[in-house]
């Protein structure tokens, strides 16, 4: 380091007089510029040439200044600067805990009851990308009334939730549970994860469990992120995003995010920070508040919606879920004929909950069996004109 620093300042120095005198120096001491006295060269060239003098001077104020200003400011802008440049890196975290892209379902613990299997979906965009899948059910004698496609949240992946599915099959056991591992997650493709991207990974998931499970009724859950991917690829706003023809017959929605802006402004809520102001410069913006709000996202199943907030929620301010709860009560407003619909629609608050630890909670696991209660109510009201 030293070195490089001593040939930077040797080549500052050229058609100058310190420059002619470190010749000098060079020469009369036998001295080439690779070797390692050439640092020592240098600095005694500069020191007599009065350069490097100790000065009894006080510092100036504008030196005082740039070093208390320009320092933190300096950091801040390549702090700001990495956190635009590996965006995606902190959306999409596939590779946290560490070792989630190469664990095996075979060194799992399988809880006793439940059989799980693991399958590859191929993506719609494009076709090379391969989804691996977990694919859980209780009882298989006969075909699952209902089936929920599980979106996950944005690190770890299927085999991480194993505990989670468990709960809920052992609630619903007529359930049956699809886990996709979207793309740069698990042992799925390593393609670069992006918004289009992950929302054609979900639909081709949508689209293998209808094929799989002709007979069930589809339910989208989603978490976190994968709560607003859900929104987003319900309403899909962006140019050239596939569109799912999937009917989905209800939806459950845990810990969703407004926006990934929004969560900008959450996770640094200091109004002296830059970070807050980064949100003009976020890609994949998973704007889950306008996709819910948009006139392309379907009514009935905003009338058959739930949401989950943890309330101690340490990541995702529980506001949020409320206000995407409130963004479902416009889109699906009341009207004659629709009152057991609206009935279901519901504000689930798991109380001590945190981000991640819902399904340990006994309401929890009562919600979503009354949820799917209401469901085969409603189905049953229909079938015979009630």
């Amino acid at each position: 380091m030293c070195s490089w620093i001593a040939r930077l300042t040797y080549a500052s120095l050229r058609n100058t007089k310190c420059y002619k005198r470190c010749n000098t120096y060079l020469r009369v001491n036998g001295t080439s510029t690779s070797s390692s006295l050439f640092p020592l060269a240098v600095s005694n060239t500069l020191r007599t040439a009065g350069l490097l003098q100790p000065s009894s001077d006080a510092p100036s104020g504008w030196l005082v200044l740039s070093a208390f200003l320009g320092l933190p400011l300096a950091l801040w802008a390549y702090k700001c600067l990495m956190l635009v440049i590996f965006q995606r890196k902190l959306i999409y975290m596939g590779y946290a805990p560490p070792g989630s892209r190469t664990e095996s379902l075979a060194t799992m613990y399988t809880p006793k009851g439940i059989q799980i299997e693991e399958v590859s979906v191929p993506s719609s965009q494009p076709k090379t990308v391969r989804l691996s899948t977990l694919l859980l059910r209780r009882n298989l004698a006969s075909p699952p009334r209902h089936v929920i496609v599980y979106f996950q949240g944005n690190a770890g992946n299927p085999l991480h939730r194993i505990h989670v599915f468990t709960t809920l099959l052992n609630a619903v056991p007529s359930l049956a549970i699809v886990a996709p591992a979207p793309r740069s997650y698990w042992t799925s493709s390593a393609a670069r994860p992006t918004q289009s991207g992950l929302i054609a990974d979900y639909t081709a998931a949508l689209a293998f469990t209808a094929k799989r499970f002709p007979a069930s009724h589809l339910i989208i859950y989603g978490h976190s992120l994968g709560a607003s991917i859900a929104l987003c690829l319900l309403a899909p706003s962006l140019k050239g995003e596939p569109t799912s023809s999937v009917a989905v017959h209800g939806l459950v929605l845990e810990n969703a995010f407004t926006s990934v802006p929004d969560m900008l402004r959450a996770l640094y809520p200091q109004r002296w920070l830059p970070y807050r102001y980064l949100g003009p410069f976020v890609r994949d913006r998973w704007d889950a508040r306008a996709a819910t709000a948009a006139h392309t996202f379907p009514r009935g199943l905003a009338r058959r919606a739930m949401v989950l907030v943890s309330e101690r929620d340490e990541v995702v301010p529980p506001a949020m879920g409320r206000e995407i709860f409130e963004v479902l009560q416009a889109s699906g407003d009341a009207q004659e004929g629709w009152a057991r619909e609206v009935a279901m629609r519901r504000l689930v608050m798991i109380e001590g909950a945190l981000h991640e630890d819902a399904w340990r909670y006994r309401d929890w696991a009562q919600v979503m069996k009354q949820y799917f209660e209401t469901l085969d109510k409603l189905d049953l009201d229909a079938k015979f004109g009630q």
